[in-house]
């Protein structure tokens, strides 16, 4: 999933009306030494809060390095720990978001532990065929494409490439066939859930059953 968000985080730009209006305030109104001194206070300190933030997730080296094989090198994945994913604004999307201006994406716990235990069997095979999934289809939302913004054409790239990551992220080429048929069914249940995420054109390679 991926979201856009402006610098000034006010959703939008201002109207022409509202600018000058801003203009006018200002060239009519010259504030104080203190004031202007208040103001640089004020925006140093939102900055240092968006600093800090920004610097709060862990970002791991395995997930990035697979990640940018299909961003073709751009942006960076972070993973939230429970409480940062718990106070995170936009934790709403459930399986992780990008923001595709600033070109990071966040995963929360669920998906970043299946992603990074991929070749272990302690965890379940549908958590690691998630995390797989779902880091595959926000890397090519950080890819500078001309369907980064399309869920379906991202979707469809996330399934095409599924093994590929998996071995890539640490799996044998068995454990990651294995974990194919369960990222076929979460891929189905996406698509079919939500049709903004099917891409009818899409080509799923077959899963192939292990020879006994």
């Amino acid at each position: 999933m991926m979201f856009e968000t402006n610098d000034d985080g006010g959703g939008g730009r201002p109207d022409s009306s509202e600018s000058s209006n801003r203009r006018g305030m200002g060239a009519s109104l010259r504030p104080s030494s203190a004031a202007r001194r208040f103001l640089l206070a004020v925006a140093l300190l939102l900055w240092l809060v968006v600093a800090v933030r920004a610097q709060a997730y862990d970002a791991p080296s395995r997930l990035n390095e697979v990640a940018r094989v299909y961003s073709l090198g751009i942006g960076e994945v972070r993973c939230a720990s429970p409480a940062e994913w718990q106070a995170d604004s936009h934790s709403s999307f459930q399986w992780g978001y990008t923001n595709v201006r600033a070109d990071y994406t966040v995963l929360p716990p669920l998906i970043c532990d299946g992603a990074l235990n991929v070749a272990d069997a302690q965890f379940s095979a549908w958590q690691r065929a998630l995390g797989t999934l779902v880091l595959v289809h926000e890397a090519f939302h950080l890819r500078h494409w001309r369907f980064r913004r399309n869920e379906a054409k991202v979707e469809c790239q996330a399934i095409v490439y599924f093994t590929e990551a998996a071995e890539k992220l640490g799996a044998s080429e068995a454990e990651a066939n294995n974990l194919y048929p369960y990222a076929l069914a979460w891929h189905r249940w996406l698509t079919q859930r939500f049709s903004w995420y099917r891409d009818r054109t899409c080509v799923i390679p077959p899963w192939i059953p292990p020879v006994p």
